[in-house]
């Protein structure tokens, strides 16, 4: 059996520790044979034999070497033993040929090899020993931290650090000791702040230990100086990349007359034989990478090599060509495989687009921003794509206009639907002007499309309508079914905005054709969950229901992180307007805790606020809505703050408290006028009428309390977004008219 890994992991001690678990089944005993210090590869023979105890007078004059393999074989003939050959990676050859010789020759031998490669015999079982997972790091950490800082305590604040730390050093046993020895005379914080520079930090070591092993640098030197030539080189290389590589990027930016790139594969698959990169796992995707730690030594040697602007500037060429190509490719048929590719190159993604702004390459970063936004639309991770854009246009130095300007509109979409909508339309609206201005028909008709996506998620319904007939002016003689069908979709969702669900409903049709044809399969979950609301919109409460655990089903399937979440909170509606609120709690808790936006998360509070208030829970019911209104106030989210006061205002009813219902009720209609959503206004008033009814049973306040519940019955006025205060109005409602009688 072969232990192998990388050096720091732990294997000699492992290694030992497995030998005397066995010692009891083995009555001569257990063995370590330490080779680190044998130089010569035919010193391995003689080393073995002394450790063992097999040296005669003779042995002295033993020639040649293999000869110490004969004597050890007569030695242990007859012998039941467990035999520990420590650090082979430098005398491989030496020590799997005796390694072959010792097993094939002593039935009673279990033989136990450290080594940072295979030694490649038959019968070879191997053992990957990597890093410590991260609590048995942080535990390793806190024990050695004990040692030079007694009363040292691992938890609270500096727990949180300490997890950080081994993380960064990978669970490397060795390195999460030299970092813990460090506290003898810095601040844990500072170490954690020092590791970008760990091969200076980490050092200082167990006198006793080998030389190789008092510092982390020492550590990774020992494999390095094994490498042949070609090895080193591709192993420098390497470090260009962030998070790793697929084998195409490592032949395109890696490959020179000195490795070719017909050698990369070879080279790599020795790279990975010897520990010093991961190789593919179980899975399909055929990807590179390293460990932090190595990652770092290899990124120290690229600086050395005077190859690190070139290589750099290959990387930066190779991902502006993906980003370019992501742009088509994340729509349509190809989009879940882009989705996954873009993902998994997320790093190296940024690393381009940061070396770019620090090359004054300000097109490049632009284009490579705007490339793979496509995403952040599919992903809803528009705070993401907002610094991202936000960093490139920031970048100093010249750039083309509608470069600027499809990258201004980006941001402007994506800082609209994460933080501010009014500022989005702003910047929106003056991104789309330059690109008018420059008469770019394709750039124009895309950036009218997220500006319209924008103006409605401000509550401008008619200017987005206004804004998207444009854009439909100029795709349809241009035939992107992909655009259109998009440009359908936000047609839908401003109209349903508006009440208007006859108009709605062909569109989202239209929508769901165009994609189809396109082979979408992710975006298209957009107007499928259109037509599920215009079920429920109409009462078919029944079909509704239907549509929506389908649709979650089939997000689930192709991992929407956006839509998993919308669907969950509008089943969770349903569910509360069907009367099982212990489902819809379920439900909205579960949105909260996948949802990757706040302003949805915040919407999923609200609904189970209401949930945990007619449920009883009026405590959980007021901090869930505290938690929303702050959630939403961060965002600059005109809807929310009322959608927040109409809940507090029924929470107040239930805790009869009715002047400070009063007071959440006048507070929500003023905050739903200045919103301007019709919606958000219902809500209000709602909240208003129930305030009155309850505080004051007048025949007048009953009555209109029971026509504002017949109109919203009748769907007056209906937005994208629940109302989840239905089942609130419905039992108010029914009491207020058995009271009348």
């Amino acid at each position: 059996m072969t232990l192998t890994g990388p050096g720091g992991t732990g294997k000699t001690r492992l290694a030992v520790e497995a030998a005397a678990a066995l010692r009891a089944e083995y009555p001569d005993g257990a063995w370590l044979v330490e080779l680190a210090s044998v130089a010569e590869p035919d010193g391995v023979g003689p080393a073995v034999a002394g450790a063992l105890g097999a040296v005669g007078s003779a042995l002295g004059g033993l020639r040649p070497a293999g000869s110490a393999g004969k004597l050890i074989v007569r030695h242990l003939a007859g012998r039941c033993l467990v035999v520990v050959l420590d650090n082979c990676e430098h005398v491989i050859a030496e020590a799997a040929a005796l390694a072959d010789t010792l097993a094939g020759a002593v039935p009673g031998l279990r033989l136990i090899a450290t080594s940072r490669e295979a030694l490649g015999v038959p019968g070879e079982v191997l053992v990957p020993v990597g890093g410590l997972a991260v609590p048995a790091a942080v535990e390793l950490f806190a024990d050695r931290a004990r040692a030079v800082q007694p009363g040292f305590l691992a938890d609270g604040p500096a727990g949180d650090v300490i997890e950080d730390i081994c993380r960064r050093l990978d669970g490397l046993p060795l390195a999460v000791e030299l970092a813990a020895a460090r506290l003898r005379a810095l601040p844990l914080a500072t170490v954690a702040e020092r590791l970008d520079d760990r091969f200076r930090l980490l050092t200082g070591g167990a006198r006793t230990a080998l030389p190789r092993q008092q510092t982390l640098r020492a550590v990774v030197d020992w494999s390095y100086d094994l490498l042949f030539e070609d090895e080193r080189r591709l192993f420098v290389r390497l470090a260009t990349f962030t998070g790793g590589c697929d084998l195409a990027a490592a032949e395109a930016i890696c490959a020179d007359d000195q490795v070719p790139a017909g050698e990369i594969l070879d080279v790599l698959s020795r790279l990975v034989d010897k520990s010093l990169v991961t190789g593919p796992g179980t899975g399909g995707e055929v990807r590179f990478s390293q460990l932090q730690t190595l990652w770092q030594y290899g990124r120290d040697r690229l600086g050395e090599s005077g190859e690190a602007d070139v290589m750099r500037a290959r990387h930066g060429a190779y991902y502006l060509q993906m980003a370019t190509e992501a742009h088509e490719g994340l729509r349509g048929a190809t989009g879940p495989v882009w989705r996954d590719r873009i993902t998994s190159e997320w790093g190296n993604l940024r690393a381009a687009l940061d070396w770019f702004i620090a090359a004054g390459d300000v097109d490049a970063a632009l284009s490579l921003a705007s490339g793979i936004a496509w995403l952040w639309f599919i992903n809803g991770d528009f705070a993401e794509g907002a610094r991202w854009l936000g960093d490139a246009l920031g970048a100093d130095g010249a750039r083309r206009a509608e470069l600027e300007a499809t990258a201004r509109v980006w941001h402007g979409y994506c800082v609209g639907m994460s933080a501010s909508p009014a500022a989005g339309v702003v910047e929106s609206e003056e991104a789309v002007a330059v690109l008018r201005a420059v008469g770019s028909g394709a750039r124009l008709a895309e950036a009218l499309v997220l500006y319209a996506a924008v103006l409605g998620w401000a509550l401008e319904f008619g200017r987005a309508l206004e804004v998207l007939g444009e854009a439909r002016d100029l795709l349809e003689p241009s035939g992107d079914g992909w655009i259109l069908a998009t440009h359908d979709l936000m047609v839908v969702w401003n109209l349903l905005s508006l009440g208007r669900l006859e108009d709605a409903e062909p569109v989202v049709r239209s929508s769901l054709e165009r994609f189809d044809a396109e082979g979408e399969v992710l975006v298209v979950v957009s107007p499928l969950h259109a037509l599920a609301s215009i079920a429920e919109a109409r009462g078919d409460l029944d079909a509704a229901s239907a549509a929506y655990e389908d649709l979650l089903k089939r997000c689930r399937a192709t991992r929407q992180r956006i839509h998993v979440p919308l669907c969950l909170v509008a089943l969770g509606a349903l569910r509360a307007r069907q009367g099982d609120d212990a489902v819809a709690d379920r439900l909205y808790e579960e949105a909260i805790g996948c949802s990757p936006s706040s302003w949805l998360s915040a919407d999923a509070m609200v609904g189970q606020a209401a949930v945990a208030r007619r449920l009883g829970d009026l405590a959980r019911a007021r901090t869930l809505l505290d938690a929303a209104g702050s959630r939403y106030r961060q965002l600059d989210f005109p809807v929310g703050p009322p959608t927040v006061l109409a809940g507090l205002a029924w929470w107040a009813l239930a805790a009869g408290r009715l002047g400070d219902a009063t007071v959440f009720a006048a507070d929500a209609v003023e905050g739903a006028s200045a919103s301007g959503d019709r919606a958000t206004q219902l809500l209000a008033d709602t909240a208003v009428a129930a305030v009155k009814a309850v505080a004051e049973p007048t025949r007048h306040n009953a009555d209109a309390f029971a026509a504002l519940a017949q109109r919203r019955a009748q769907g007056v006025a209906y937005r994208s977004r629940s109302l989840t205060d239905d089942p609130d109005v419905a039992a108010l409602a029914a009491r207020l008219a058995l009271s009348a009688h």
